[in-house]
């Protein structure tokens, strides 16, 4: 029992003091975490000359006891990590360092600090992430909207072109893509428009009808060429009667050309119709049903106007809410009418005010005049005959 209680004393010893080593070398204070088992002994041996006799019997009591007594018995070789033998233990080392509070909290607050800056540096990329996306679809929504203006130009440059090869028989009824480009795009702009001009082209290729492209030899060159297909305006007013009727859709609305959401009630709406092809005093009336047509399940549409003179073909809507004027922009955007491509865009409600003071006090839904939603059909009469085309 003496034994046993004088190894059970050196064994406390040992503890406290590989503890303390443990706990100046998590510190940083020192370099040595563990002790020979010389270095161990001779320590024993300062304290007590018995302890040191025991110290062959408190190994082997650690070593049977299969359990973390605090003390961890170590070989030379690193890989080796449960040592049964006494005679290949070479180092002694605490499992539970021993600091001081003050080293216990500088560890706490790097390891805290260390680990707040992983967190805010995964938070900054999420960040820099959502900021780049949101900026990407600024940037297409940007360039699809640049896209559609640059149609509409090229439009109406090749129906422009179209009438004066019909008073002036000398010229070339098309007209080369790289002079119409060119035309139309500053010297300063080709190079950041290029993206913009290509969308425009691929476009038109696939979308519109009354555009060709044609090859032709001018000046000993081969050279891409335009050529507008629709009849003069004057064999319009005399062959066409305008049927004003939605054609379908052109392309799907998503996030990269549909705002997500209205801030204003108001709407400027494009090519809705071609000042130089309308018959009659009364043809705006038209256009207004169409649109009360197309956005029949839309109750909100207040006040609507025609710019009888817009070479746009601009209307302006007003509508009771911004949430009334997003189901109308979702309604009439990238649609077909009358053979061309409608776009829409929001304007501020000061700035329609001031355009139109009457709307001020609109207030009152206003509803097509009849049942048959004449706009919504796909049939075109002409004068002199009796049959109807389906229009795509």
């Amino acid at each position: 029992e003496d034994e046993r209680s004088l190894m059970m004393n050196s064994l406390y010893a040992l503890h406290d003091k590989l503890a303390q080593v443990a706990g100046e070398h998590e510190c940083g204070s020192s370099i040595q975490r563990n002790l020979t088992v010389q270095e161990a002994a001779a320590y024993l041996k300062n304290l007590d000359p018995e302890y040191e006799s025991v110290l062959n019997t408190a190994l082997e009591w650690i070593l049977n006891s299969g359990e973390d007594v605090g003390i961890k018995c170590l070989s030379n070789d690193p890989n080796e990590m449960d040592v049964t033998n006494v005679t290949d233990v070479k180092y002694l080392e605490s499992t539970s360092p021993k600091m001081s509070f003050r080293c216990r909290f500088r560890r706490a607050f790097v390891n805290v600090t260390h680990r707040l800056s992983i967190l805010l540096l995964g938070i900054a990329m999420v960040w820099g992430v959502l900021h780049y996306m949101k900026y990407r679809w600024a940037k297409e929504e940007e360039e699809t909207r640049q896209m559609y203006d640059m149609v509409v130009k090229i439009i109406d440059v090749l129906r422009s072109h179209s009438e004066a090869c019909s008073e002036n028989k000398d010229l070339q009824p098309y007209m080369p893509i790289l002079h119409v480009h060119d035309s139309l795009i500053p010297p300063q702009d080709r190079r950041k428009m290029k993206k913009v001009w290509n969308r425009a082209v691929d476009f038109l290729a696939a979308n519109e009808s009354r555009v060709r492209t044609e090859t032709r030899r001018i000046g000993g060159a081969e050279f891409l060429v335009w050529k507008w297909m629709q009849p003069s305006a004057a064999c319009d007013k005399i062959l066409v009667i305008p049927s004003k009727v939605w054609q379908g859709q052109a392309f799907h609305l998503d996030r990269r050309n549909s705002p997500p959401n209205s801030l204003t009630p108001c709407l400027k709406i494009r090519n809705m119709f071609d000042p130089v092809m309308e018959i009659g005093d009364h043809w705006h009336l038209a256009i207004q049903e169409a649109i009360l047509e197309k956005c029949s399940d839309n109750d909100g549409i207040v006040h609507i106007a025609v710019d009888k003179n817009s070479r746009e073909g601009c209307v302006y809507v007003k509508c009771l809410s911004p949430e009334y004027a997003g189901k109308a922009f979702k309604a009439l955007h990238g649609s077909w009418f009358d053979g061309k491509l409608v776009t829409v865009k929001y304007l501020r409600l000061d700035r329609y005010h001031h355009r139109f003071p009457q709307a001020l006090t609109c207030n009152t839904p206003l509803k097509p005049s009849n049942k048959h939603m004449n706009s919504m059909s796909h049939l075109r009469l002409r004068t002199g005959t009796t049959n109807s085309q389906g229009s795509s």
